[in-house]
C-alpha cells in the first residue's frame, strides 16, 4: 500500500510548486502529525481501557471529595 494516494501525491506536488519548499519540508510535517495521531490514539485506547476497567469493577475509583481531604490533611501535618 503506498504511503499517499496518487491525488494525495498531486496535491504535494502542486504544493511544492506554489511555495517553493522542498518535497522534506512537508514530509517531517506529515511525520510529525502523524506521530501526534498515533500518541492521541494510544491515549484513547488506555482511557476506553481504564473506564471499562471501571465498569467492571476490577478498578475501584476514590471520589474527589476524599482526595481533597485527604490532600488537605497532609498539608496541615507538613506545616505542623
Amino acid at each position: 500500500m503506498p504511503v499517499l494516494e496518487q491525488d494525495q501525491l498531486k496535491r504535494l506536488e502542486e504544493a511544492i510548486e506554489k511555495t517553493g519548499k522542498l518535497k522534506d519540508y512537508y514530509v517531517r510535517k506529515v511525520r510529525k502529525k502523524i506521530e501526534r495521531y498515533i500518541e492521541d490514539f494510544e491515549d484513547i485506547s488506555l482511557a476506553e481501557e481504564i473506564s471499562a476497567d471501571i465498569r467492571s469493577g476490577k478498578t475501584k475509583t476514590i471520589p474527589y471529595e476524599e482526595i481533597k481531604e485527604e490532600l488537605l490533611r497532609e498539608e496541615r501535618e507538613l506545616q505542623n
